[in-house]
């Protein structure tokens, strides 16, 4: 497997999109509709545009707006160290019909029209679940694209003086004959990666899975276990910015809504705890899930097909401070 970039801090972020404390600084047929499914389903859902939250950060989720969403699925950001570029799932954007990778400069305070990336994106195969590396020179993907070891792999792409390069598949242990996708990584060198995973010895549909780099190679995939792993779907783990946190969702049947997003905690022995709801502050009737951290760590990204939204998938926002507040308040 291809080794993962050393993570740099986050740069800090000059001009009028400073007055905000978010983002600058703080599939195709049967098994891929089948993919689509277990990863949230579809849906319906307007809300004021906002890039990132003002002083005084709201408590409630906001959407991003009818820029970066729109009447289809617009999901699973990730951004550059300086918050001015964001990468997300988009679907049915420059009058193509299907699942590709998008980018959106911050311009002013505003985000941009949308474009699709094409290097990694396909007319014929899925591309979603984008995950830029904190130097921003490694593009990483999930894809269905011919190549691969199972159905669904992860998939690499390398920015280079011309673009990004042709993804490349990232091999086991990640990958293997079963689905992989929604991948992360933790540790200062990214030297832990968390992804989801179909393989046989889980205890569901889709499982959390680890693996760490050792001497630059990395070890068996392991099971995170069945603290944090059902009969139900868990998948897209993403690390708190200690490493000690992973914000998991999960369509478990405890939950407010479809699918929900989770917690669990590191305990002091290295076992992970009991998946802990967020509760309101993020959870709702519909399907909630796969979140993400602005480079600073002060926004907590999420998509979610709740009421008031532009389409199937919206991506919202909510100030992380509210997330840790509700856990607290709640004791969870």
């Amino acid at each position: 497997m291809r080794t993962a970039p050393t993570r740099p801090r986050a740069r800090p972020v000059t001009g009028p999109a400073r007055a905000t404390t978010g983002i600058v600084t703080g599939i195709a047929t049967g098994l891929v509709t089948a993919f689509l499914a277990a990863c949230g389903g579809t849906g319906n859902g307007a809300s004021p545009e906002a890039p990132g939250p003002p002083s005084g950060a709201p408590t409630a989720p906001v959407n991003m707006g009818p820029v970066i969403n729109s009447g289809a699925r617009d999901a699973e950001p990730t951004f550059t160290a300086d918050g001015g570029t964001m990468y997300f799932n988009c679907f049915e954007r420059q009058g193509r019909t299907g699942s590709d990778i998008c980018v959106s400069d911050l311009i002013d305070g505003a985000w941009a029209e949308p474009e699709i990336v094409e290097a990694v994106s396909t007319a014929e195969y899925v591309e979603v679940e984008p995950l830029l590396s904190p130097d921003g020179m490694q593009l990483y993907i999930m894809s269905n694209r011919p190549g691969g070891l199972g159905s669904m792999d992860i998939w690499v792409s390398e920015r280079t003086e011309d673009g990004w390069s042709r993804p490349e598949n990232l091999g086991a242990p990640i990958n293997s004959p079963s689905a992989d996708h929604c991948l992360y990584f933790a540790g200062q060198n990214w030297d832990v990666a968390y992804w989801t995973s179909t393989r046989p010895g889980g205890y569901g549909g889709n499982d959390i899975w680890t693996s760490r780099r050792v001497d630059g190679v990395w070890q068996e995939a392991v099971n995170l276990g069945p603290d944090v792993n059902s009969a139900a779907s868990e998948h897209h783990s993403l690390p708190s910015e200690d490493g000690k946190s992973l914000y998991v969702t999960s369509g478990r049947p405890d939950g407010y809504g479809g699918e929900d997003i989770y917690v669990t905690t590191r305990r002091d022995s290295g076992a992970w705890g009991p998946l802990v709801n967020l509760g309101p502050v993020v959870n709702s009737p519909a399907h909630d899930r796969c979140p993400a951290f602005s480079p600073d760590y002060g926004i907590f990204y999420f998509d979610s097909e709740r009421e008031g939204g532009y389409g199937n998938k919206d991506l919202w926002w909510v100030p992380y401070s509210a997330v840790e507040a509700e856990v607290a308040r709640a004791g969870r």
